[in-house]
């Protein structure tokens, strides 16, 4: 299941190189990350990567940030003229156990690293970002047991800290070990983020 999922989130970002730059600017702070194993600074940039992915097209423009403190990343939002900051957390609950999950996640790893793109700057930009997402995938899906609960919050503020769209919390359990949870909770996030800036 990991894979048609990434391979849909590389696309999508690979599509996304290129497009317009006159829409709407959303800055995206560092993502908080409590998981349960594995390198959560790779997961944060991974995530933050994923929601870029998604919130770029013909509307949409996005700017990751790399502050990882709140206050500084409303002050590099300022710096860099964004007027709307996506603030994100996801955390992880162990509540099962299962050996599957590494084996299943690894592979599916393996057959990302490969992201075809042209030759522009934005293209080569947008096919860095699907390979920090798709890693962010794989390795959280690596460490996945079925029953793990994941929750992802996030909110909208402007970039004085005032929010434009309240904090929503979205829940996921894995039914499998080696399950992509974080594919369908970033693309249900985006579309609510999406939807409160048109």
């Amino acid at each position: 299941m990991t894979v048609p999922l990434a391979f849909v989130f590389l696309a999508a970002l690979a599509a996304s190189a290129g497009q317009a730059e006159n829409g709407t600017t959303i800055c995206i702070a560092m993502p908080k990350v409590e998981i349960v194993q594995g390198d959560a600074a790779g997961a944060a940039s991974g995530l933050r990567d994923m929601f870029a992915s998604y919130l770029t097209g013909p509307t949409l423009k996005s700017v990751p940030l790399e502050a990882r403190l709140q206050s500084q990343a409303m002050e590099e939002a300022r710096e860099k003229g964004c007027t709307r900051v996506l603030v994100t957390k996801l955390s992880q609950k162990r509540k099962g156990g299962g050996r599957f999950g590494k084996v299943m996640g690894e592979a599916a790893g393996t057959a990302l690293w490969y992201v075809p793109g042209g030759a522009t700057a934005g293209s080569a930009a947008a096919r860095a970002a699907a390979v920090a997402g798709a890693r962010a995938v794989s390795t959280v899906a690596a460490t996945t047991k079925a029953r793990d609960e994941f929750t992802l919050e996030y909110r909208l503020d402007d970039a004085a800290g005032k929010p434009l769209l309240p904090a929503k919390k979205d829940k996921l359990k894995a039914q499998s070990d080696g399950q992509d949870l974080l594919t369908p909770l970033v693309e249900k996030a985006s579309e609510a983020v999406a939807g409160a800036v048109r």
